[in-house]
């Protein structure tokens, strides 16, 4: 049976899990995991209209899909193979946004480490085998300002990233966009690919 995703501490809920698990396929987001068929979630249009990105690299494409009814998540992105009419899913992110888009919001950092601090502890007692690690840093390439905390779970089944992003002013203002939490479940399929095919 799958598990609930403990991202929904938020609300309280207490989160009931076998020790040393290491299916990645029993983590979900909002109830979707990777095994799945996105045809189970949004239909086939609303699939197809969802904003698509690809690769150098087209064994796989990615799309967004942000009109979404979701109590936790401002939107989700899906990890898809070429030409898999079941749409299966082979990786799904869920993101939530900290303030407003294009506006500096100075909290965020602080909120956003919160919540991913309730997350990664409930990771940690579902995979206590997975192999962890964490990075912090300041500046990316379109925002020296930039402040990013990364956790990263690595399993035998496939990976699970933790990802909090905030932004300066300028690059707030200039790019318009928002920071946000981003929580990531990938095959292993998909994320050897993305790590040494996609962008070749």
């Amino acid at each position: 049976m799958k598990k609930l995703l403990g991202i929904l501490v938020l609300i309280l809920f207490t989160l009931q899990a076998p020790s040393q698990a290491d299916d990645i396929r029993d983590f979900q987001i909002e109830g979707m995991s990777v095994g799945d068929s996105l045809l189970d979630y949004f239909s086939e249009e609303e699939i197809k209209e969802a904003r698509k990105y690809k690769y150098k690299s087209d064994n796989f494409y990615s799309i967004d899909i942000l009109d979404v009814q979701s109590a936790l998540f401002n939107g989700f992105q899906f990890h898809l193979k070429k030409e898999d009419y079941k749409y299966i899913i082979h990786g799904v992110s869920g993101a939530i946004i900290y303030g407003e888009v294009g506006i500096y919001y100075p909290k965020s950092e602080k909120e956003c480490k919160k919540q991913m601090k309730i997350i990664e502890k409930d990771i940690d007692s579902i995979f206590s085998n997975a192999k962890k690690e964490t990075k912090s840093g300041v500046g990316i390439d379109y925002d020296k300002e930039a402040i990013r905390h990364d956790v990263y779970f690595t399993l035998n089944s496939g990976d699970i990233y933790l990802q909090c992003v905030t932004f300066g002013k300028k690059a707030k203002k200039k790019e318009y966009i928002f920071d946000s939490l981003r929580l990531t479940i990938l095959t292993k399929e998909f994320s050897n690919w993305i790590t040494h095919e996609a962008y070749k």
